[in-house]
């Protein structure tokens, strides 16, 4: 088998892997966001800052609701990160900007134990008490075991670049179920 048949095959695999429910939950807090005028703000580093990103701009354009890839927000972040540290450079623009009554968080981190995805995901439960999702590869990460999110969906298979594709998938099969009022 070569690379490319390998890659595709686990890609099908790691599809088969995923929780529906836990999907449809994402699904959820998106469609309450929408109705509450609210806004979703995604954040990720490396890949999964570029699938924030991804999703951000296409629950905007296809899916009408107000998102914001925190991580797009380069000077901000990297002033926050300089000055109070790493750990809170989404932490420190989204304590600006949030309303938690009809907003969300969404982090996206393959090994899910960023600390500066799981800092921001702990403001949002703790300090802010909104609704707070993920996009994750591993089940034993941070994000999962320690924090209660309203929807976990998680990637299960251990190739990071499998885990980074199958995430696109679902955020696109999700702007497509709130497009098509499904789920």
């Amino acid at each position: 088998m070569n690379a490319i048949t390998k890659h595709f095959r686990q890609v099908e695999e790691g599809m088969t892997l995923l929780d529906d429910v836990e999907i449809a939950k994402l699904v959820s807090v998106l469609k309450f966001v929408k109705e509450g005028n609210g806004t979703v703000y995604l954040f990720g580093n490396g890949g999964s800052h570029a699938t924030a990103s991804h999703f951000a701009n296409d629950l905007m354009k296809m899916a009408k609701i107000k998102a914001v890839c925190v991580g797009d927000m380069a000077s901000a972040i990297m002033a926050w990160g300089n000055d109070t540290g790493w750990e809170n450079m989404y932490y420190g623009p989204l304590s600006e900007m949030v309303e938690p009554k009809y907003d969300a968080l969404i982090g996206i981190s393959c090994s899910g134990n960023s600390e500066n995805v799981v800092r921001a995901l702990r403001a949002g439960l703790d300090q802010w008490s909104m609704l707070t999702c993920c996009l994750t590869g591993m089940s034993d990460s941070n994000m999962v075991s320690t924090l209660g999110l309203d929807a976990v969906v998680h990637v299960r298979v251990p190739d990071i670049r499998v885990q980074e594709d199958i995430h696109l998938m679902i955020c696109h099969a999700v702007v497509r179920a709130l497009q098509e009022h499904e789920m």
